[in-house]
């Protein structure tokens, strides 16, 4: 980064959504709808961050277990605006918030499979 260039921080973004997002990855029962409540936050912080964002898909998202992809053209639009900003940080933050949930999702039913009484 040169001295004097602008920076740009969307924290105040992340701190609108992170309430709502949180309360529901918490209620979350399943991989899905993890992954259903990931892309929608994801596409509401970006669409405050330019509206360009509102045509994002679910087809333009990948969560492959441990890191987000998105789509080619989506990714190129999120470096231009992460170029000088906190924005991949912020994504990271909440991906990594929807991992977590997916693993504790997956022990839960790993340990419920183990502790099946019989008669």
């Amino acid at each position: 980064m040169i001295k004097g260039e602008k920076v740009y921080s969307y924290v105040k973004f992340e701190h609108e959504i992170e309430p709502t997002y949180r309360e529901k990855i918490a209620l979350a029962k399943k991989r899905s709808k993890v992954k259903e409540i990931l892309f929608e936050t994801l596409k509401i912080l970006l669409s405050k961050v330019d509206g360009i964002f509102e045509n994002l898909t679910p087809e333009d998202v990948y969560l492959d277990g441990k890191n987000l992809k998105f789509s080619k053209k989506w990714q190129e639009e999120i470096e231009k605006f992460s170029k000088n900003s906190d924005l991949n940080a912020i994504i990271q933050r909440i991906t990594e918030s929807a991992i977590h949930r997916i693993k504790k999702i997956e022990n839960d039913e790993n340990t419920d499979y183990f502790n099946i009484k019989t008669k």
